[in-house]
């Protein structure tokens, strides 16, 4: 499917500038226009799967091919790939999401999930996953999930988990509907220092997920005979079906309240 654009995108990499993209106009324009019925294509199936992405266009998906050098050191006036992230949340949003990403060398993926939420939103996913976590334990449990994606090690993360402790402690309705998943690791300092000292895999997880964890999201790695073929398309919608009740868990999560984390100083 995406042959010749693997060709254009490698040929990018070796000769990113201007002259060269002008003097390679109509290729680009023919690449772009083809990723784009690609997009646009999969976002009308989306939509059926999810009513919330229904005033979503394809140009809201697809990142800008031109770069945004000002502030970088790297000076290359183009992207390398091709890229295109489905959220209900606004235009291009790394609020929940699925994300497409083309690139030659084996390095396209799909993920979906959260990434680099903002500090409110971030403790609203916490505090979510605090009072639904055996929702969340059974993606990771899921057969079908865990047969074509995984969970990824979060890219952004806290040293110590002095904000759940916060946040835990500043709002006692979190307390009061804990999670029954969680029943069996009851949230204290005292009891979560000893589990992890004594090696409890499943305890260790759960913590990281809680604690330290500011991104969370599920991928898949595509190869380039992955997105060369035919089957590309169908791939891409059943991992959008597979992965949605995710994307739908953090949808949740998103549009629940805000909770403060901070530590209350005492008056």
């Amino acid at each position: 499917m995406f042959e010749i654009t693997l060709k254009f995108l490698a040929a990018v990499q070796k000769n990113n500038s201007t002259e060269w993209l002008h003097t390679y106009r109509d290729l680009y324009q023919q690449e772009k226009k083809r990723f784009s019925d690609f997009v646009e294509s999969l976002l009308t199936e989306f939509q059926k799967i999810n009513p919330e992405l229904e005033w979503q266009k394809p140009k809201d998906c697809i990142y800008r091919f031109n770069k945004d050098i000002r502030f970088s050191k790297d000076k290359k006036p183009y992207k390398e790939n091709f890229w295109a992230n489905f959220s209900s949340w606004g235009e291009k949003a790394w609020a929940p999401c699925f994300y497409f990403h083309l690139q030659p060398w084996d390095k396209s993926f799909i993920t979906a999930g959260v990434y680099r939420p903002s500090q409110q939103d971030e403790n609203r996913v916490r505090a979510y996953l605090l009072m639904h976590f055996d929702e969340r334990d059974a993606f990771l449990s899921d057969k079908k999930i865990n047969k074509y994606f995984h969970f990824d090690e979060a890219y952004h993360q806290y040293k110590t988990p002095a904000r759940l402790w916060s946040l835990i402690a500043n709002n006692p309705e979190i307390r009061e509907n804990l999670s029954p998943m969680l029943a069996e690791y009851w949230i204290s300092k005292d009891y979560w220092t000893s589990v992890v000292k004594h090696d409890s895999k499943k305890a260790e997880s759960i913590l990281k997920q809680l604690a330290y964890y500011k991104d969370w999201s599920f991928t898949h790695p595509l190869t380039d005979e992955d997105v060369k073929s035919p089957k590309l398309y169908n791939e891409v919608l059943n991992a959008y079906k597979l992965i949605y009740p995710v994307i739908d868990f953090f949808e949740k999560a998103y549009a629940w309240p805000e909770y403060v984390w901070f530590i209350k100083k005492s008056k």
